[in-house]
């Protein structure tokens, strides 16, 4: 072990973009995530992911704007650090590790639940505990592609995710192709909305929700081959790319399904394997079914890449213990820090598990998800314009318009989503909130009882992180 750098250059252009695009899981969500969402906009499911598009580029333009001066294992704590300054910078930082801690083992307790939904499929019933062990075993192959490297783990998401593209284009044209008759532009208009405008604002913002991944991209910004400009046209190519398969699988999901009868896909556990059984057979929907598993596995390494950067950068600062920061020698990779995740991830499948079940895990994990990653971005934005005022180049569209107005939207989120509180939603924001307010007592306690500490965590920054021009 060495208390090293992460390597340096080991990630190409497209190694960077397959880092954005694992973290959406295009065929894993394509296939069950989308459902959310049309239980907002039900036939309109289409025309919420066009909306959806403007919200999501809202929401990269923050990260876009940082990635063109800054680039840093540590992303948005970097980031909000330069602007604003460490507290807000940790703040950040915590939060965005928060949102992609909570997904991990939720995704393990989807692999649980999916896989006896597979094995049904030729009536083989497995026990209704099968999914705490099959949660657990989802977690090792993660764990060994990070350890084993990062240009390893991204070779991976490469092959997987060009694969997943192929399958989602080419099922959803044949769908298409056979809908014949059925095939309707009704539903990009919100005529098949439930509950009006306010039914399909929601469905909007989720079906954003599910495409902002891409922002998982800026964490390789020590690792990446010229990270400031192959950041920024990896993170504009991935939310591009995954914007128009979701806009395309979600007219072909609904009005293969039916644009008046999506009440009942927003109630399925998959719909979108039962829409692929009913246009293209037992055997195509097996076969999708099995990649959507592969595609999960590539959600939990990109998010695992994140955390773990966060985590060798907390470490490196001196905000967590700096066993964190060690560099495994052989492979350029924050072992102890992957490690460390990988056991909480395991602790957070056990106990949340059995405390909710795996369904109700799943979605009370998601929910802490989901407010984790509100406040990041909305601490993201307050950093975004503060850091180009201190630059003396604030552009009014730019750094300004645009961040406001995606608070606006983020605040339109976390109201949607969690209010009226509701158990367990509330428990999940709570305990979300809960841990950044500790992040933020912790980096205050820390600078008040040992003021040359905090000067090293101060300059610390710039060990983690590279500033100047695109």
């Amino acid at each position: 072990m060495s208390t090293g750098t992460l390597r340096k250059n080991s990630a190409s252009f497209w190694h960077v973009l397959a880092q954005g695009l694992m973290a959406n899981g295009p065929l894993g969500s394509a296939t069950t995530a989308l459902t959310a969402a049309a239980a907002f906009g039900l036939g309109s499911l289409p025309l919420a992911y066009v909306a959806g598009i403007v919200v999501v580029f809202l929401w990269i333009n923050t990260p876009y704007q940082f990635s063109l001066r800054l680039s840093s294992a540590s992303g948005m704590y970097y980031f909000v650090a330069k602007g604003v300054g460490t507290e807000a910078g940790y703040m950040a930082g915590i939060s965005y590790a928060l949102y992609y801690l909570f997904l991990i083992p939720a995704n393990s307790l989807f692999f649980g639940m999916l896989v006896p939904f597979l094995f049904g499929l030729f009536g083989v019933t497995l026990p209704a505990w099968s999914w705490l062990p099959l949660a657990i075993l989802f977690l090792i192959p993660v764990y060994l592609l990070n350890i084993k490297g990062v240009k390893l783990s991204l070779n991976y998401g490469i092959v997987t995710v060009l694969i997943e593209l192929v399958i989602l284009l080419v099922v959803s044209v044949v769908i298409i192709a056979r809908a014949g008759d059925h095939n309707t532009l009704a539903v990009f208009t919100p005529h098949f909305a439930s509950g009006g405008i306010s039914s399909f604002g929601i469905a909007m913002l989720v079906a954003a929700f599910g495409m902002s991944g891409s922002t998982a991209a800026v964490y390789l910004g020590e690792e990446a081959q010229a990270p400031r400009q192959t950041i920024k046209r990896a993170l504009i190519w991935g939310t591009a790319v995954v914007a128009a398969i979701y806009v395309l699988v979600s007219y072909a999901f609904t009005v293969g399904w039916g644009p008046l009868q999506m009440g009942s896909f927003a109630g399925a556990n998959v719909p979108g394997l039962i829409v692929i059984q009913r246009y293209l057979g037992v055997g195509p929907e097996l076969f999708v079914g099995l990649l959507a598993l592969n595609s999960v596995i590539g959600i939990n390494v990109a998010s695992t890449i994140v955390v773990s950067r966060l985590l060798y950068s907390f470490g490196k600062a001196g905000l967590l213990p700096p066993s964190l920061a060690k560099v495994d020698g052989r492979y350029g990779t924050p072992v102890n820090a992957i490690t460390l995740l990988t056991l909480v991830s395991l602790g957070l499948v056990v106990v949340i598990g059995f405390w909710q079940g795996a369904s109700n895990g799943f979605i009370f994990l998601l929910l802490g998800a989901t407010m984790a990653e509100f406040l990041a971005h909305l601490i993201g934005n307050a950093g975004l314009m503060s850091f180009y005022r201190k630059l003396g180049s604030f552009g009014v569209l730019r750094h300004g318009v645009l961040p406001v107005l995606s608070i606006l939207t983020i605040l339109a989120g976390l109201w949607t989503t969690f209010v009226p509180p509701a158990y367990p939603v509330w428990i999940a924001a709570v305990i979300a909130l809960a841990c950044v307010l500790l992040a933020l007592w912790q980096v205050r306690a820390i600078r008040s009882r040992n003021a040359q500490r905090a000067a090293g965590i101060d300059a610390s920054l710039a060990t983690i992180g590279e500033d100047g021009g695109a």
